[in-house]
């Protein structure tokens, strides 16, 4: 297994990779829902991650329920937001009107939107397996073994930045008017 900061990495870059395929305009509609589910998911995780707790733990019985809680909630909040994320990008998406940029402008403005998604996805993918205490660990895939750089890098998460949930709703208020407004 490599170093834990470069599966994110990896994520991240191929995001970045994704949005200049995509074009910015249509990146910026999937930054809006990465951001709606962070919000969503940080304001369940801050004021009802014990119900969420008792709730999964009553409804995986058996073999499942010896699981210790922590690994059930990050792998659950991973599971939801890979679906957000994956609705976000899948079928029709939210497009932003107006006349697209020539390269290399364009190329850059969508690799930049792409390389913010990327941090979005990764980092808080990364947020979720830090504060469960890596629970996909458990299956070989993620070595919690963190090297001065994932230290580092762990203060520059999304939601080390951005603690509040509240707060994520400036940014994802000023895509929607950006979005009506054309």
């Amino acid at each position: 297994m490599g170093a834990l900061e470069i599966y994110f990495g990896t994520i991240a870059l191929i995001i970045a990779l994704v949005g200049v395929a995509r074009g910015y305009s249509k990146e910026l509609g999937s930054t809006m829902i990465i951001m709606v589910g962070i919000f969503l998911l940080s304001f369940v995780e801050q004021q009802f991650n014990p119900t969420v707790q008792r709730l999964v733990t009553q409804a995986l019985r058996g073999e499942l329920a010896e699981m210790d809680p922590p690994f059930l909630l990050g792998t659950l909040y991973s599971t939801v937001f890979v679906a957000m994320v994956f609705a976000g990008y899948a079928g029709q998406v939210i497009v932003f009107d107006g006349r697209p940029l020539p390269p290399p402008q364009g190329t850059i403005l969508s690799l930049l939107i792409g390389g913010l998604n990327g941090y979005l996805v990764a980092g808080t993918l990364w947020y979720f397996q830090h504060v469960y205490g890596y629970p996909l660990s458990r299956f070989g895939l993620v070595v919690p073994d963190l090297s001065p750089v994932a230290q580092a890098l762990l203060r520059i998460l999304p939601q080390a930045v951005v603690p509040s949930p509240t707060w994520w709703m400036i940014p994802i208020a000023v895509l929607l008017l950006m979005r009506v407004r054309g």
